[in-house]
C-alpha cells in the first residue's frame, strides 16, 4: 500500500525530538559544512527561543521524518546580501525578534526516505498558518540553489533562477519553494558553506495578503 501525506501529521517539536532531527539534518544536508549543520542541542535552543516557530512531521508511529526552523525578524530588502549563520545566530536562533514584522525560515528538512510525500507542504503550510496568526507582513527565506553546481560552468546564478522560475529548469529546492507561493525578490552570492549550490541563495518571499498595517 503506498504511502499518502495523510499519514503523517504537523506537530510542534519537543525537546526530546532533537536527536532525531540532528539525524534529518545529516541525511538531508550531506554537503553542507559541519559547522552549519543543526545539531541537536540547537534544537532544542530553537524550542527554548521561539517554541511557536518550530514544527515537526510525524509519521503514522509518531517519529520524526521531517522538521522546520523558524524566526522573526526584520527585513532590508534593499540590502538583501546577508549569511545564514549570522541571520541565524550561529545556528542558536538568538537573533530572534518577538517584535520583528517578517517570519524568516531557517531550516527545512524533510528525511530522504520520505521525500516526494508532500511532507515540506505540510511544512509551509504551518509556517503560513503561524504568519496569519501572529498578524506577520509574511515569511521569507534563502532558498538553496540545490541544482546550481550542475549549470554554473554554463550560465550565472541570475539566469539560472530566471529559467527555474519559468520552468524552464527544476531545482530540487527552489522549484518546490516557487509553487508554493515564494517569488524570488534577489539573489545571496554568500549565504552558506555548501559547493551543491556554490554558496548561492535566493531571497524568496510570501507576502500575507491578511496582513493589517
Amino acid at each position: 500500500m503506498p504511502v499518502t501525506a495523510d499519514q503523517f501529521t504537523v506537530a510542534h517539536t519537543t525537546p526530546d525530538m532533537a536527536e532525531a532531527l540532528a539525524e534529518i539534518q545529516r541525511a538531508c544536508f550531506p554537503t553542507l559544512s559541519q559547522e552549519e549543520l543543526i545539531t541537536a542541542e540547537q534544537f532544542r535552543a530553537h524550542i527554548r527561543a521561539f517554541p511557536a516557530g518550530q514544527h515537526v512531521v510525524l509519521n503514522k508511529d509518531g517519529v520524526p521524518v521531517a522538521s522546520s526552523t523558524d524566526l522573526i525578524t526584520n527585513m532590508d530588502f534593499e540590502h538583501p546580501e546577508h549569511r545564514y549563520m549570522e541571520l541565524t545566530g550561529n545556528n542558536w536562533l538568538t537573533t530572534h525578534n518577538p517584535k520583528g514584522e517578517w517570519l524568516y525560515g531557517c531550516d527545512i528538512g524533510v528525511h530522504p526516505d520520505y521525500q516526494g510525500l508532500g511532507l515540506s507542504r505540510m511544512l509551509y503550510a504551518a509556517r503560513r498558518a503561524l504568519v496569519k496568526r501572529l498578524d506577520l507582513k509574511g515569511h521569507v527565506a534563502g532558498g538553496m540553489l540545490k541544482g546550481y553546481h550542475k549549470y554554473k560552468n554554463a550560465m550565472d546564478v541570475r539566469t539560472y533562477v530566471d529559467k527555474v522560475s519559468r520552468g524552464e529548469l527544476t531545482d530540487p529546492v527552489l522549484s518546490v519553494q516557487l509553487k508554493q507561493g515564494f517569488k524570488v525578490a534577489a539573489i545571496i552570492n554568500h549565504y552558506l558553506d555548501d559547493p551543491s549550490c556554490d554558496n548561492k541563495a535566493a531571497l524568496i518571499v510570501w507576502h500575507n495578503e491578511e496582513h493589517k498595517p
